[in-house]
């Protein structure tokens, strides 16, 4: 299991993306067509391939081992107001993906900070990810594709059953109001789509260890209040990592002393029917271990396309509505070129080594 640690509040002493709706899909009748992984309000990988690697935003935050289980992370209880007093709040860590109906994070790159969320009526069966290898520290996750036949409809999506699902649509939760950040937010829901973003924030827009609170007035579900804590930007220490089968891999970074969580995902199989992505997580201790066995099981999986590497450094809260888990993420962000041993990643002949082409498809030289 990976671990479970205690995220406390610290109080603010300093001062302190658009995520789109959900798109209308359905499978086909080749079982190996998937459907878009993105979900409303959660940011699943989505990745854009290019010469130079591929730009990535990690959406599967569940920080527990086992996807079909809400993951939880202990602390004190909260007394008074957490931006202002600093008191303890409990932080119980996001939400499993087979229950998770929607997300919010203020998510930190290198250049701006941003704030995205929805929330909807139910989960996309697609994006639940099905668990085929742990280590103790990191969780291999495959995706696996539904197949209906006959095909969907417009505005329904295909169950693992066969059998065909209203598309879930988002919902109104009220207007939302993220505090402790250097300046507050309050956003209202964008229709058609009820999507919930402001691409304006000041960068950063908190600082570590800021007590940051999420609450929504109510509007078709009942009100909720969420929190996080601010996190540093994280700092890989190594400028790339490298895969090989056999070969554990130690990961380095800057520890900054918080309570948040290190959250590396790599993705290697880019154009895979069933792509597996690896997920380690640790305590901000500044170092961990990849096993040699996962790594070759993630490897032997398969391997195209702009293999990727995104650190986070987070943390996160859930709480349960009417119709699922909602979580709320506060996190960094950075990219690192992921390299695997003896794969070379094209987008045209000019790419490869020599006696190989491009297979511009899978973006591989073979």
């Amino acid at each position: 299991m990976m671990h479970k640690s205690r995220r406390r509040l610290l109080p603010a002493l300093l001062p302190v993306l658009a995520i789109g709706g959900w798109a209308a899909a359905c499978a086909s009748k080749d079982p190996g067509a998937g459907e878009s992984t993105t979900t409303a309000g959660e940011s699943t990988t989505t990745t854009a391939s290019s010469s130079s690697g591929s730009t990535s935003v990690d959406t599967t935050v569940s920080t527990s081992t086992d996807p079909s289980t809400t993951a939880s992370t202990t602390a004190s209880e909260v007394t008074g107001d957490p931006t202002t007093t600093g008191g303890d709040v409990e932080l119980r860590g996001a939400c499993a993906l087979a229950d998770r109906v929607g997300s919010f994070q203020v998510a930190m790159e290198a250049d701006y900070t941003a704030f995205s969320g929805s929330v909807a009526d139910g989960v996309v069966p697609v994006t639940i990810l099905e668990q085929v290898g742990d280590d103790g520290t990191c969780v291999l996750l495959r995706r696996n594709n539904p197949f209906c036949d006959p095909m969907c409809t417009p505005g329904q999506t295909c169950d693992f059953d066969g059998t065909c699902l209203p598309y879930p649509a988002n919902h109104d939760v009220g207007v939302v109001t993220v505090t402790g950040l250097v300046q507050p937010v309050m956003v209202e829901p964008l229709a058609p789509t009820f999507s919930y973003f402001d691409t304006s924030l000041m960068h950063p827009a908190f600082e570590p260890g800021a007590a940051i609170e999420l609450s929504a007035e109510g509007g078709d579900y009942e009100a909720f209040v969420m929190h996080g804590i601010g996190v540093a930007m994280v700092v890989p220490s190594a400028k790339e990592i490298l895969l090989n089968t056999g070969g554990a891999v130690p990961i380095e970074w800057t520890p900054s002393g918080s309570d948040a969580t290190l959250r590396l995902v790599m993705k290697v199989d880019q154009h895979g029917l069933t792509p597996v992505q690896l997920i380690c997580e640790s305590d901000d201790t500044g170092s961990m271990m990849i096993s040699a066995e996962i790594i070759t099981q993630f490897l032997a999986s398969g391997v195209t396309g702009f293999p990727s590497a995104d650190y986070y450094l987070q943390t996160a809260d859930s709480v349960d509505l009417a119709p699922g888990c909602v979580d709320f993420v506060v996190r960094s962000h950075r990219q690192t070129p992921l390299t695997v041993e003896g794969h070379t990643p094209c987008n045209g002949p000019n790419d490869c080594p020599d006696g190989q082409v491009c297979d511009v498809p899978i973006q591989t030289c073979v």
